[in-house]
Protein backbone atom coordinates (compact mmCIF):
# COMPACT_ATOMS: atom_id res chain seq x y z
CA UNK A 1 0.00 0.00 0.00
CA UNK A 2 3.08 2.11 0.70
CA UNK A 3 1.90 3.93 3.49
CA UNK A 4 5.23 4.61 5.05
CA UNK A 5 6.69 6.28 1.21
CA UNK A 6 7.02 10.06 2.53
CA UNK A 7 8.60 8.69 5.64
CA UNK A 8 10.90 6.90 4.05
CA UNK A 9 11.58 9.82 1.75
CA UNK A 10 11.99 11.81 4.75
CA UNK A 11 15.00 9.42 6.41
CA UNK A 12 16.41 9.35 3.15
CA UNK A 13 16.99 13.30 2.59
CA UNK A 14 18.12 13.19 6.13
CA UNK A 15 20.80 9.89 5.32
CA UNK A 16 22.03 12.45 2.55
CA UNK A 17 22.44 15.13 4.60
CA UNK A 18 23.97 13.35 7.33
CA UNK A 19 26.13 11.66 5.25
CA UNK A 20 28.33 13.81 2.82
CA UNK A 21 31.92 12.45 3.01
CA UNK A 22 31.14 9.08 4.41
CA UNK A 23 32.27 5.88 3.09
CA UNK A 24 29.78 4.71 0.19
CA UNK A 25 29.31 1.05 1.82
CA UNK A 26 27.82 2.88 5.09
CA UNK A 27 25.42 4.85 2.92
CA UNK A 28 24.43 1.78 1.43
CA UNK A 29 23.83 -0.09 4.61
CA UNK A 30 22.06 3.10 6.20
CA UNK A 31 20.00 3.05 3.00
CA UNK A 32 18.97 -0.68 2.77
CA UNK A 33 18.36 -0.31 6.29
CA UNK A 34 15.72 2.79 5.34
CA UNK A 35 13.86 0.45 2.83
CA UNK A 36 13.42 -2.38 5.53
CA UNK A 37 12.08 -0.03 7.97
CA UNK A 38 9.71 1.58 5.41
CA UNK A 39 8.58 -2.35 4.35
CA UNK A 40 8.25 -3.24 8.16
CA UNK A 41 6.32 -0.40 8.71
CA UNK A 42 3.93 -1.07 5.79
CA UNK A 43 3.41 -4.32 6.81
CA UNK A 44 2.52 -3.12 10.22
CA UNK A 45 0.16 -0.41 9.35
CA UNK A 46 -1.60 -2.61 6.84
CA UNK A 47 -2.15 -5.66 8.89
CA UNK A 48 -3.52 -3.37 11.78
CA UNK A 49 -6.14 -2.05 9.26
CA UNK A 50 -7.28 -4.78 8.29
CA UNK A 51 -7.62 -6.46 11.28
CA UNK A 52 -9.64 -2.93 12.04
CA UNK A 53 -12.31 -3.59 8.98
CA UNK A 54 -12.82 -7.47 9.46
CA UNK A 55 -13.17 -6.95 13.39
CA UNK A 56 -16.68 -7.90 14.24
CA UNK A 57 -18.69 -9.62 17.25
CA UNK A 58 -17.77 -13.20 16.34
CA UNK A 59 -13.72 -11.92 15.72
CA UNK A 60 -12.79 -9.56 18.17
CA UNK A 61 -8.95 -8.76 19.90
CA UNK A 62 -8.52 -6.19 17.64
CA UNK A 63 -6.39 -4.74 20.49
CA UNK A 64 -4.03 -7.59 20.43
CA UNK A 65 -3.24 -8.03 17.05
CA UNK A 66 -2.69 -4.42 17.04
CA UNK A 67 -0.39 -4.30 19.84
CA UNK A 68 1.40 -7.46 18.34
CA UNK A 69 1.84 -5.71 14.94
CA UNK A 70 3.04 -2.98 16.99
CA UNK A 71 6.23 -5.28 18.85
CA UNK A 72 7.09 -6.59 15.22
CA UNK A 73 7.57 -3.91 13.57
CA UNK A 74 9.61 -2.20 16.19
CA UNK A 75 11.47 -5.66 16.52
CA UNK A 76 12.07 -5.62 12.70
CA UNK A 77 12.87 -1.71 12.65
CA UNK A 78 15.16 -2.24 15.37
CA UNK A 79 17.28 -5.18 13.91
CA UNK A 80 17.39 -3.17 11.00
CA UNK A 81 18.56 0.01 12.08
CA UNK A 82 21.44 -2.34 14.19
CA UNK A 83 22.75 -4.47 11.69
CA UNK A 84 23.19 -1.36 9.60
CA UNK A 85 25.02 0.21 12.15
CA UNK A 86 27.32 -3.14 12.52
CA UNK A 87 30.56 -3.37 11.64
CA UNK A 88 30.49 0.34 10.73
CA UNK A 89 32.24 3.72 11.97
CA UNK A 90 29.55 6.39 12.30
CA UNK A 91 30.25 9.77 12.03
CA UNK A 92 28.87 12.09 14.44
CA UNK A 93 26.46 13.30 12.23
CA UNK A 94 25.29 9.69 11.21
CA UNK A 95 25.33 8.50 14.73
CA UNK A 96 22.70 11.51 15.47
CA UNK A 97 20.82 10.54 12.10
CA UNK A 98 21.02 6.77 13.77
CA UNK A 99 19.94 8.00 17.05
CA UNK A 100 17.00 10.14 16.19
CA UNK A 101 15.37 7.82 13.30
CA UNK A 102 15.53 4.65 15.81
CA UNK A 103 13.74 6.53 18.18
CA UNK A 104 10.99 8.20 16.45
CA UNK A 105 10.51 5.13 14.51
CA UNK A 106 10.17 3.37 18.07
CA UNK A 107 7.60 6.25 19.77
CA UNK A 108 5.70 5.70 16.43
CA UNK A 109 4.56 2.29 17.07
CA UNK A 110 5.55 2.65 20.71
CA UNK A 111 2.50 4.84 21.28
CA UNK A 112 0.36 3.84 18.67
CA UNK A 113 0.63 0.29 20.88
CA UNK A 114 -1.20 1.96 23.41
CA UNK A 115 -3.64 3.75 21.47
CA UNK A 116 -7.20 2.35 22.87
CA UNK A 117 -8.98 2.88 19.64
CA UNK A 118 -9.06 -0.80 18.45
CA UNK A 119 -10.66 -1.53 22.00
CA UNK A 120 -12.98 0.55 21.83
CA UNK A 121 -14.24 -0.32 17.88
CA UNK A 122 -14.44 -4.04 19.30
CA UNK A 123 -16.47 -2.52 22.16
CA UNK A 124 -18.81 -0.60 19.50
CA UNK A 125 -19.11 -3.82 17.83
CA UNK A 126 -19.92 -6.22 21.10
CA UNK A 127 -22.81 -3.03 21.80
CA UNK A 128 -23.94 -3.44 18.08
CA UNK A 129 -24.10 -7.44 18.65
CA UNK A 130 -26.27 -7.14 21.80
CA UNK A 131 -28.43 -4.62 20.22
CA UNK A 132 -29.24 -6.95 17.12
CA UNK A 133 -29.68 -10.00 19.19
CA UNK A 134 -31.91 -8.37 21.08
CA UNK A 135 -33.65 -6.92 18.30
CA UNK A 136 -34.38 -10.50 17.37
CA UNK A 137 -35.20 -12.04 21.23
CA UNK A 138 -37.46 -9.07 22.06
CA UNK A 139 -39.62 -9.58 18.76
CA UNK A 140 -40.08 -12.93 19.72
CA UNK A 141 -40.76 -12.68 22.79
CA UNK A 142 -43.37 -10.02 21.71
CA UNK A 143 -44.92 -12.65 19.64
CA UNK A 144 -45.25 -15.50 21.97
CA UNK A 145 -46.66 -12.60 24.35
CA UNK A 146 -49.00 -11.78 21.87
CA UNK A 147 -50.14 -15.04 21.60
CA UNK A 148 -50.32 -16.51 24.96
CA UNK A 149 -52.55 -13.55 25.82
CA UNK A 150 -54.73 -14.11 22.86
CA UNK A 151 -55.58 -17.17 24.50
CA UNK A 152 -56.52 -15.66 27.77
CA UNK A 153 -58.91 -13.34 26.19
CA UNK A 154 -60.29 -15.69 23.91
CA UNK A 155 -61.49 -17.76 27.17
CA UNK A 156 -62.53 -14.55 28.93
CA UNK A 157 -64.41 -13.88 26.01
CA UNK A 158 -66.27 -17.02 25.86
CA UNK A 159 -66.83 -16.26 29.30
CA UNK A 160 -68.73 -12.79 28.15
CA UNK A 161 -70.54 -14.38 25.33
CA UNK A 162 -71.43 -16.55 27.94
CA UNK A 163 -73.23 -13.77 30.13
CA UNK A 164 -74.96 -12.42 27.15
CA UNK A 165 -76.64 -15.79 26.13
CA UNK A 166 -78.03 -15.52 29.21
CA UNK A 167 -79.10 -11.45 29.28
CA UNK A 168 -80.97 -12.83 26.28
CA UNK A 169 -82.45 -15.99 27.97
CA UNK A 170 -84.06 -13.51 30.57
CA UNK A 171 -85.46 -11.17 27.77
CA UNK A 172 -86.39 -14.03 25.88
CA UNK A 173 -87.48 -16.88 28.33
CA UNK A 174 -87.14 -16.14 32.34
CA UNK A 175 -89.30 -12.89 32.23
CA UNK A 176 -92.12 -14.27 29.96
CA UNK A 177 -91.85 -17.40 31.10
CA UNK A 178 -92.75 -16.90 34.76
CA UNK A 179 -95.71 -14.71 33.58
CA UNK A 180 -97.09 -17.49 31.46
CA UNK A 181 -96.64 -20.06 34.32
CA UNK A 182 -98.21 -17.99 36.92
CA UNK A 183 -100.93 -16.81 34.25
CA UNK A 184 -101.49 -21.25 33.93
CA UNK A 185 -101.43 -21.68 37.44
CA UNK A 186 -103.54 -19.77 38.72
CA UNK A 187 -105.84 -20.71 36.01
CA UNK A 188 -105.41 -23.90 36.72
CA UNK A 189 -106.26 -23.21 40.70
CA UNK A 190 -109.36 -20.96 40.23
CA UNK A 191 -110.42 -23.90 37.69
CA UNK A 192 -110.38 -26.21 40.45
CA UNK A 193 -112.45 -23.62 42.98
CA UNK A 194 -114.86 -22.91 39.73
CA UNK A 195 -115.13 -26.90 39.76
CA UNK A 196 -116.19 -27.34 43.55
CA UNK A 197 -118.42 -24.51 43.80
CA UNK A 198 -120.23 -25.99 40.32
CA UNK A 199 -120.26 -29.24 42.22
CA UNK A 200 -122.18 -27.17 45.31
CA UNK A 201 -124.68 -25.84 42.75
CA UNK A 202 -125.34 -28.82 41.52
CA UNK A 203 -125.76 -30.44 44.30
CA UNK A 204 -127.65 -27.91 46.99
CA UNK A 205 -128.79 -25.47 44.62
CA UNK A 206 -130.42 -27.84 42.10
CA UNK A 207 -131.96 -29.47 45.33
CA UNK A 208 -135.16 -28.53 46.93
CA UNK A 209 -135.03 -27.45 50.36
CA UNK A 210 -131.33 -26.44 50.22
CA UNK A 211 -130.02 -24.16 53.49
CA UNK A 212 -128.79 -21.55 51.52
CA UNK A 213 -126.75 -19.95 54.09
CA UNK A 214 -124.96 -23.34 54.11
CA UNK A 215 -124.53 -23.17 50.55
CA UNK A 216 -123.25 -20.04 50.21
CA UNK A 217 -120.66 -20.63 52.94
CA UNK A 218 -119.81 -23.83 51.66
CA UNK A 219 -119.25 -22.63 47.72
CA UNK A 220 -117.03 -19.48 49.44
CA UNK A 221 -115.50 -21.35 52.33
CA UNK A 222 -112.57 -19.18 53.08
CA UNK A 223 -110.15 -21.95 54.32
CA UNK A 224 -109.26 -22.68 50.52
CA UNK A 225 -108.81 -26.63 49.91
CA UNK A 226 -105.30 -27.73 50.50
CA UNK A 227 -105.13 -29.19 46.52
CA UNK A 228 -106.49 -25.50 45.28
CA UNK A 229 -103.82 -24.07 47.81
CA UNK A 230 -100.96 -25.56 46.93
CA UNK A 231 -101.98 -24.99 42.58
CA UNK A 232 -101.98 -21.27 43.22
CA UNK A 233 -98.68 -21.18 45.54
CA UNK A 234 -96.83 -23.00 43.17
CA UNK A 235 -98.66 -20.89 40.20
CA UNK A 236 -96.19 -17.79 41.60
CA UNK A 237 -93.44 -19.60 43.28
CA UNK A 238 -92.48 -22.29 40.34
CA UNK A 239 -89.43 -19.08 39.48
CA UNK A 240 -87.49 -19.39 42.80
CA UNK A 241 -85.30 -21.85 41.55
CA UNK A 242 -85.00 -20.30 38.16
CA UNK A 243 -83.54 -17.27 40.05
CA UNK A 244 -81.51 -18.97 42.30
CA UNK A 245 -80.03 -21.13 39.48
CA UNK A 246 -79.50 -17.84 37.40
CA UNK A 247 -78.12 -15.92 40.34
CA UNK A 248 -75.75 -18.69 41.28
CA UNK A 249 -74.46 -19.43 36.80
CA UNK A 250 -73.94 -15.84 36.71
CA UNK A 251 -71.74 -15.62 39.92
CA UNK A 252 -70.04 -18.80 38.74
CA UNK A 253 -69.09 -16.61 35.76
CA UNK A 254 -67.68 -13.83 37.16
CA UNK A 255 -65.23 -16.25 39.13
CA UNK A 256 -64.10 -17.70 36.15
CA UNK A 257 -63.58 -14.58 34.42
CA UNK A 258 -62.03 -12.93 37.26
CA UNK A 259 -59.64 -15.84 37.55
CA UNK A 260 -58.70 -15.58 33.78
CA UNK A 261 -57.75 -12.07 34.43
CA UNK A 262 -55.48 -12.97 38.01
CA UNK A 263 -53.74 -15.60 35.30
CA UNK A 264 -53.07 -13.19 32.62
CA UNK A 265 -51.81 -10.80 35.23
CA UNK A 266 -49.62 -13.39 36.89
CA UNK A 267 -48.29 -15.24 33.74
CA UNK A 268 -48.38 -12.61 30.34
CA UNK A 269 -48.46 -9.05 31.90
CA UNK A 270 -45.92 -10.27 34.42
CA UNK A 271 -43.44 -11.63 32.01
CA UNK A 272 -44.13 -8.30 29.65
CA UNK A 273 -43.45 -6.05 32.76
CA UNK A 274 -40.13 -7.81 33.51
CA UNK A 275 -39.06 -7.30 30.00
CA UNK A 276 -39.64 -3.94 30.08
CA UNK A 277 -37.57 -3.44 33.09
CA UNK A 278 -34.96 -6.02 31.33
CA UNK A 279 -34.77 -3.32 28.59
CA UNK A 280 -34.66 -0.25 30.77
CA UNK A 281 -31.51 -1.65 32.69
CA UNK A 282 -29.81 -2.87 29.07
CA UNK A 283 -30.70 0.54 27.52
CA UNK A 284 -29.31 2.85 30.87
CA UNK A 285 -25.97 0.68 30.40
CA UNK A 286 -25.78 0.59 26.12
CA UNK A 287 -28.31 3.20 24.97
CA UNK A 288 -26.86 5.05 21.85
CA UNK A 289 -25.13 8.13 23.68
CA UNK A 290 -22.90 5.68 24.96
CA UNK A 291 -21.99 4.01 22.20
CA UNK A 292 -21.82 7.97 20.61
CA UNK A 293 -18.88 8.56 23.07
CA UNK A 294 -16.87 5.13 22.35
CA UNK A 295 -17.11 6.19 18.58
CA UNK A 296 -16.01 9.57 19.50
CA UNK A 297 -13.11 8.07 21.96
CA UNK A 298 -11.96 6.01 19.19
CA UNK A 299 -11.15 8.00 16.84
CA UNK A 300 -9.96 10.73 19.31
CA UNK A 301 -7.50 8.47 20.58
CA UNK A 302 -6.07 8.16 17.18
CA UNK A 303 -6.56 11.48 16.26
CA UNK A 304 -4.46 12.08 19.42
CA UNK A 305 -1.91 9.91 18.31
CA UNK A 306 -1.42 10.79 14.78
CA UNK A 307 -1.14 14.61 15.67
CA UNK A 308 1.90 13.71 18.34
CA UNK A 309 4.34 11.41 16.30
CA UNK A 310 7.71 12.99 16.19
CA UNK A 311 8.23 14.00 12.22
CA UNK A 312 6.36 15.66 9.38
CA UNK A 313 6.29 13.03 7.21
CA UNK A 314 5.34 10.35 10.21
CA UNK A 315 2.33 12.88 11.09
CA UNK A 316 1.39 12.71 7.09
CA UNK A 317 1.65 8.98 7.37
CA UNK A 318 -0.34 8.52 10.76
CA UNK A 319 -3.07 11.30 9.36
CA UNK A 320 -3.83 9.13 6.37
CA UNK A 321 -3.82 5.81 8.00
CA UNK A 322 -5.92 6.60 10.94
CA UNK A 323 -8.45 8.93 8.27
CA UNK A 324 -8.75 4.55 6.98
CA UNK A 325 -9.53 3.15 10.16
CA UNK A 326 -11.96 5.73 11.00
CA UNK A 327 -13.63 5.06 8.25
CA UNK A 328 -13.90 0.68 9.16
CA UNK A 329 -15.10 2.24 12.50
CA UNK A 330 -17.55 4.66 10.77
CA UNK A 331 -19.12 1.62 8.67
CA UNK A 332 -19.77 -0.13 12.06
CA UNK A 333 -21.37 3.09 13.32
CA UNK A 334 -24.00 3.90 10.62
CA UNK A 335 -24.88 0.17 11.22
CA UNK A 336 -25.06 0.75 14.44
CA UNK A 337 -27.44 3.60 14.09
CA UNK A 338 -29.40 1.99 12.22
CA UNK A 339 -30.34 -0.45 14.26
CA UNK A 340 -31.04 1.85 17.12
CA UNK A 341 -33.50 3.24 14.61
CA UNK A 342 -35.16 0.08 13.55
CA UNK A 343 -34.71 -0.94 17.57
CA UNK A 344 -36.68 2.26 18.52
CA UNK A 345 -39.21 2.17 15.61
CA UNK A 346 -40.13 -1.00 16.59
CA UNK A 347 -40.37 -0.85 20.41
CA UNK A 348 -41.71 2.58 20.83
CA UNK A 349 -44.55 1.66 22.94
CA UNK A 350 -43.79 -1.22 23.56
CA UNK A 351 -40.98 -2.08 25.42
CA UNK A 352 -39.60 1.27 25.44
CA UNK A 353 -40.61 4.53 26.49
CA UNK A 354 -44.33 5.33 27.86
CA UNK A 355 -46.57 2.10 27.08
CA UNK A 356 -48.65 3.33 23.79
CA UNK A 357 -52.00 2.78 23.75
CA UNK A 358 -52.23 0.57 20.71
CA UNK A 359 -49.76 -1.85 22.97
CA UNK A 360 -52.55 -1.35 25.75
CA UNK A 361 -55.21 -2.04 23.71
CA UNK A 362 -53.52 -5.48 22.47
CA UNK A 363 -52.82 -6.65 26.13
CA UNK A 364 -56.13 -5.15 27.62
CA UNK A 365 -58.36 -5.21 24.86
CA UNK A 366 -60.55 -2.68 27.44
CA UNK A 367 -61.97 -0.90 24.31
CA UNK A 368 -63.43 -4.39 22.86
CA UNK A 369 -64.50 -5.90 26.49
CA UNK A 370 -66.18 -2.36 26.91
CA UNK A 371 -68.34 -3.10 23.75
CA UNK A 372 -69.15 -6.60 24.78
CA UNK A 373 -70.77 -5.36 27.89
CA UNK A 374 -72.45 -2.34 26.12
CA UNK A 375 -73.93 -4.74 24.13
CA UNK A 376 -74.85 -6.59 27.21
CA UNK A 377 -76.42 -3.71 28.35
CA UNK A 378 -78.48 -3.00 25.81
CA UNK A 379 -80.42 -6.19 26.31
CA UNK A 380 -81.88 -4.39 29.27
CA UNK A 381 -81.82 -7.85 31.40
CA UNK A 382 -82.08 -5.27 34.70
CA UNK A 383 -84.78 -3.51 33.25
CA UNK A 384 -87.02 -6.83 32.64
CA UNK A 385 -86.05 -8.31 36.12
CA UNK A 386 -86.93 -4.97 37.56
CA UNK A 387 -90.12 -4.94 35.87
CA UNK A 388 -91.10 -8.40 36.81
CA UNK A 389 -92.52 -8.35 40.57
CA UNK A 390 -95.29 -5.70 38.96
CA UNK A 391 -96.11 -7.53 35.98
CA UNK A 392 -96.41 -10.33 38.06
CA UNK A 393 -98.62 -8.91 40.52
CA UNK A 394 -100.59 -7.37 37.34
CA UNK A 395 -100.61 -11.31 35.64
CA UNK A 396 -101.73 -12.67 38.93
CA UNK A 397 -104.85 -9.90 39.08
CA UNK A 398 -105.43 -10.49 35.36
CA UNK A 399 -105.24 -14.36 35.71
CA UNK A 400 -107.66 -14.10 39.10
CA UNK A 401 -110.25 -11.58 37.47
CA UNK A 402 -110.28 -14.53 34.50
CA UNK A 403 -110.44 -17.62 36.75
CA UNK A 404 -113.23 -16.49 39.14
CA UNK A 405 -115.72 -14.89 36.83
CA UNK A 406 -117.75 -17.95 36.40
CA UNK A 407 -118.25 -17.20 40.39
CA UNK A 408 -119.49 -13.84 39.78
CA UNK A 409 -122.00 -15.36 37.39
CA UNK A 410 -122.33 -17.87 40.39
CA UNK A 411 -123.59 -15.53 42.86
CA UNK A 412 -126.31 -13.98 40.19
CA UNK A 413 -127.72 -17.16 40.24
CA UNK A 414 -128.72 -17.73 43.86
CA UNK A 415 -131.63 -16.73 46.12
CA UNK A 416 -132.27 -13.23 46.05
CA UNK A 417 -132.48 -13.25 50.05
CA UNK A 418 -128.93 -14.87 50.25
CA UNK A 419 -127.76 -12.88 46.60
CA UNK A 420 -125.65 -9.91 48.84
CA UNK A 421 -124.32 -12.40 51.21
CA UNK A 422 -123.27 -14.57 48.41
CA UNK A 423 -121.70 -11.38 46.99
CA UNK A 424 -119.64 -10.51 50.22
CA UNK A 425 -118.32 -14.38 50.51
CA UNK A 426 -117.35 -14.03 46.66
CA UNK A 427 -115.69 -10.61 47.55
CA UNK A 428 -113.65 -12.12 50.43
CA UNK A 429 -112.84 -15.58 48.87
CA UNK A 430 -111.37 -13.04 46.29
CA UNK A 431 -109.52 -11.04 48.59
CA UNK A 432 -108.26 -13.70 50.69
CA UNK A 433 -106.42 -15.73 46.92
CA UNK A 434 -105.35 -12.32 46.62
CA UNK A 435 -103.69 -11.54 49.50
CA UNK A 436 -102.61 -15.36 49.23
CA UNK A 437 -100.45 -14.98 46.18
CA UNK A 438 -99.61 -11.47 47.10
CA UNK A 439 -97.61 -12.68 49.87
CA UNK A 440 -96.01 -15.22 47.45
CA UNK A 441 -94.90 -12.68 45.25
CA UNK A 442 -93.61 -10.65 48.03
CA UNK A 443 -92.05 -13.16 49.37
CA UNK A 444 -90.11 -13.93 46.06
CA UNK A 445 -88.84 -10.27 46.07
CA UNK A 446 -85.31 -10.46 47.03
CA UNK A 447 -84.24 -13.38 44.48
CA UNK A 448 -85.44 -11.10 41.99
CA UNK A 449 -84.05 -8.06 42.84
CA UNK A 450 -80.88 -9.94 43.55
CA UNK A 451 -80.48 -10.82 40.18
CA UNK A 452 -81.85 -7.49 38.15
CA UNK A 453 -79.06 -5.70 41.09
CA UNK A 454 -76.40 -8.34 39.23
CA UNK A 455 -77.32 -7.50 35.96
CA UNK A 456 -77.52 -3.63 36.62
CA UNK A 457 -74.80 -2.13 33.64
CA UNK A 458 -72.45 -0.67 36.53
CA UNK A 459 -72.33 -3.94 37.82
CA UNK A 460 -71.51 -5.74 34.83
CA UNK A 461 -68.73 -3.00 34.27
CA UNK A 462 -67.25 -3.80 37.48
CA UNK A 463 -67.65 -7.77 37.30
CA UNK A 464 -66.49 -7.83 33.88
CA UNK A 465 -63.74 -4.56 34.33
CA UNK A 466 -60.04 -4.66 32.62
CA UNK A 467 -58.96 -2.42 35.08
CA UNK A 468 -56.66 -4.88 37.33
CA UNK A 469 -54.97 -5.70 33.81
CA UNK A 470 -54.59 -1.69 32.96
CA UNK A 471 -53.07 -1.17 36.08
CA UNK A 472 -50.80 -3.90 35.79
CA UNK A 473 -49.09 -2.52 32.86
CA UNK A 474 -49.07 1.37 33.95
Amino acid sequence: MGWYSSRVSELNDQLNRASEGAPDTVKRALSDAIVKVGNAADQALSAMLDASERTSAGNLGTQRKWQERCATATADISRAFGDAAKDHMLSPALQLFWYQALEHEMAFFGSLAAVQTPQLHDDLLVHQDLLNKMLGELWDKWTFLLSKDVIFENDQRQVVQQVSRMAQSIVDELAPGVLKRTSEGVSRATAKSLDVALKLDDKLLGGKGVDLAKFVASMFDVDIPDEIDRNLLDAVQGGSEVYQVQTGHYRNLVSAYQSLVQAEKGSVLLLFNATRAEVDTYRDKNDLGKAKVMLDQAKGYLSDWASRVPSSAQRSEASSFKDKVCSAIDTDWRLTEELDTKFRDKFKGIFIQSLGSETLEQLAESYLFRQHIEEITRKDAAGKLKALPGNLQSEVDSALERGLRPLDDLVNRVPEEVRELARMKNQRFKEHVRARLKDRIQALLPAIVELAALWDPNNLSRDFSREELEKALR
